[in-house]
């Protein structure tokens, strides 16, 4: 066994036999994130990673993107005074054709802070102009390329999938090998050892998209293995609970909404319906590695089933109707 490691009372090892072990503790980070869609989805399907994407960011939400990264922190120190500016976009008026947000800098410390408005930021989608102007030349901020990252950013949104993109696919890999995310904050997960060798695939799949990332901030993974003890049987015990009791309660809001707004989808029924039954297969796998009946939310799980149930019963009286 390598090195022991004690993370708030879960003990975990840098190497171990995969019989002794509980599962694998697992962290990454995915800040500050903007990464080609050709390559993102081509490294998915290189590591057999499912890939969602999505359509191509509206205009709207790329020239937002763009212009809100647009942050710049300068502290100045001259004639033994220092002063601190910020450089930002800030919303202005808009109309349904053109996007518009100014430039300004900030100076704080005084005791009413100064605002200074260094240019204009817009974006006509009648001919899909990207457009700075009003341009005030300043002795701190260096105007002209602030506009400049603005117009380069706003390019790479619009082809390029950013952290909440990135953040689906990784959840959705994580939730087919059964992780449960951890209370602590952060993107932090236990993998149990069924699922073990999946974590090196996603270990690849971080390290990789790290050296893709248009904006060359290094992303960090990392994972440890959980040592199969009493202790930590109940510690990851109390994990499943608590990360458990919040999809239970997702899953019956969705399936009541169905069910009272009279949902005529079969498909999207049948959909949740997989989803509910994916739960209490995965809460049955988690019984057999933590060696305990988790019987804990047994009133919640009955309240789930019995919707599951109705939205199944629906889905199939709708599927015979327009079948007849």
């Amino acid at each position: 066994m390598g090195e022991i490691i004690d993370m708030r009372g879960k003990v975990a090892a840098t190497e171990g036999d995969k019989d002794h072990m509980l599962g694998k503790f697992l962290y990454f980070s995915l800040a500050n994130l903007l990464v080609e869609k050709d390559a993102l989805a081509d490294l998915c399907a290189n590591l057999n990673i499912p890939y969602s994407g999505g359509k191509r960011l509206s205009v709207s939400d790329a020239f937002r993107s763009a212009t809100g990264d647009i942050q710049e922190r300068i502290p100045v120190t001259r004639m033994g005074e220092s002063h601190i500016y910020l450089a930002y976009c800030r919303d202005n008026k808009r109309t349904s054709e053109i996007l518009s947000r100014e430039l300004v800098k900030e100076t704080l410390n005084q005791r009413t802070n100064q605002y200074e408005k260094l240019a204009n930021i817009s974006f006509d989608k009648r001919d899909g102009t990207f457009r700075c102007e009003n341009l005030v030349m300043d002795d701190v901020v260096d105007v002209r390329k602030c506009c400049r990252q603005a117009e380069e950013l706003f390019e790479l949104y619009q082809h390029c999938a950013n952290r909440k993109q990135v953040e689906s696919i990784c959840a959705n890999f994580l939730r087919s090998i059964e992780a449960t995310k951890l209370s602590i904050n952060g993107y932090l997960y236990f993998v149990p050892r069924t699922f073990m060798e999946k974590v090196d695939v996603f270990e690849e799949f971080i390290n990789i998209l790290s050296g893709l990332n248009q904006k060359k901030t290094p992303l960090m993974v990392n994972s440890f293995y959980i040592i199969d003890d009493e202790k930590q049987r109940g510690k990851m015990t109390e994990e499943f609970y608590a990360a458990v009791k919040k999809e239970i309660a997702e899953y019956q809001e969705r399936a009541d909404y169905f069910i009272q707004s009279g949902c005529q989808s079969p498909a999207v029924m049948e959909r949740w319906v997989l989803k509910i039954q994916g739960l209490e297969e995965r809460k049955r796998h988690y019984e057999q590695v933590l060696r305990r009946e988790l019987d804990g939310l047994d009133d919640e799980f009955g309240t789930l089933k019995f919707l599951g149930q109705e939205l199944q019963t629906r889905a199939k009286n709708l599927r015979f109707q327009k079948a007849a």
